[in-house]
């Protein structure tokens, strides 16, 4: 697998994360002199999707021409960083589509979530980029994903509110052009019986 980081910009990261503690005046090297390491490590891990194709997860289908109802795959859960401040957000994708002779296997659709999760992102693109990925990837009928996520910048910085989750959506196919379609989804997202 390809490195999150070229070398050279590891080295660099690892230095500016070191500058950085020193400013703040965290000499405390016990607990310090691992740290630009660690911050490189953590941070080649939690962006390691920009190197990976999400839609070769999904290029393996199944021919089934006789399930023609609604899948949804719930909780999937991950965990991603806001492109605009360097800060995790996290929460759970539910994600589900209409089969147009073609289904995934269950393992697919989490596995696609995590790559495109770890990204720089923000949740909007995020949302859009499962449902695009799936519906020029695997061509069903529909598909829609909703995401409801906690985000670090509002935890921790600015309004400093934990509790604050927003919620996405994004829909294509007989999910935003059939209404009985959208409503059994966001039904189903919603927690009630259609």
């Amino acid at each position: 697998m390809k490195p999150t980081f070229s070398q050279h910009a590891a080295s660099l990261l690892g230095e500016a994360i070191r500058q950085m503690l020193s400013e703040v005046a965290a000499d405390d090297t016990e607990h310090t002199s691992e740290t630009p390491r660690r911050v490189v490590a953590a941070y080649s891990e939690l962006l390691n999707g920009v190197t990976k194709d999400p839609a070769e997860i999904l290029r393996t289908s199944f021919e089934e021409s006789s399930y023609n109802q609604m899948i949804t795959v719930e909780a999937i859960d991950f965990i991603s960083v806001c492109v605009h401040h360097l800060l995790p957000f996290y929460g759970q994708v539910t994600f589900s589509y209409l089969p147009d002779k073609r289904i995934v296997g269950l393992s697919k659709i989490p596995r696609m979530v995590d790559i495109l999760a770890h990204r720089p992102q923000v949740q909007e693109r995020l949302t859009q980029q499962i449902v695009d990925v799936f519906d020029a990837t695997v061509q069903p009928l529909g598909c829609g994903a909703m995401i409801r996520a906690w985000h670090g910048c509002v935890a921790c910085r600015g309004v400093r509110k934990a509790n604050v989750r927003m919620r996405t959506t994004a829909l294509r196919g007989y999910f935003l052009d059939k209404p009985e379609v959208k409503q059994e989804f966001l039904a189903s997202v919603n927690g009630r019986h259609v």
